[in-house]
């Protein structure tokens, strides 16, 4: 029987046009990532409904979670690929964020090939980025 936790960590989701954005404080668990993904999905389904959408993470505290977090946000993510219309995503992390560096390859893996993910250290080029990738497709 599988344990289940409080989930550890916070975030904070909202839609700003064609992006879905989470505001993400870790370590977390997987917990938290079933209970964001919940959320995404609420938000995805919606933005599906008129097109294309972007997400973007942004990671502050630490990035550090178990490997079923990862498991858990990687079907989220090709859930959202997949079934919801998400074209892309970024994550966000800026260099002092605990585990950037050991955890960024661990993190490239969660993204489908076919799916433009981009990482960078600043809001801002993240979003400028996920306006492109949008425009591109015409939205």
């Amino acid at each position: 029987m599988a344990t289940r936790f409080t989930p550890h960590g916070e975030f904070k989701a909202y839609v700003d046009g064609r992006i879905i954005v989470s505001e993400v404080t870790g370590p977390w668990n997987r917990e938290l990532v079933l209970t964001w993904a919940n959320e995404m999905f609420v938000y995805g389904k919606q933005l599906s409904a008129s097109g294309p959408y972007v997400g973007i993470a942004v990671i502050r505290g630490s990035m550090l979670c178990p490997p079923d977090a990862l498991d858990a946000l990687r079907d989220a993510i090709g859930y959202g690929t997949k079934k919801l219309g998400c074209v892309g995503n970024v994550l966000v992390a800026a260099a002092d964020v605990e585990g950037r560096k050991l955890l960024l390859p661990s993190y490239e893996k969660l993204y489908d090939d076919d799916t433009p993910h981009r990482i960078y250290h600043d809001f801002d080029k993240a979003r400028a980025w996920a306006l492109e990738l949008l425009a591109a497709r015409g939205v």
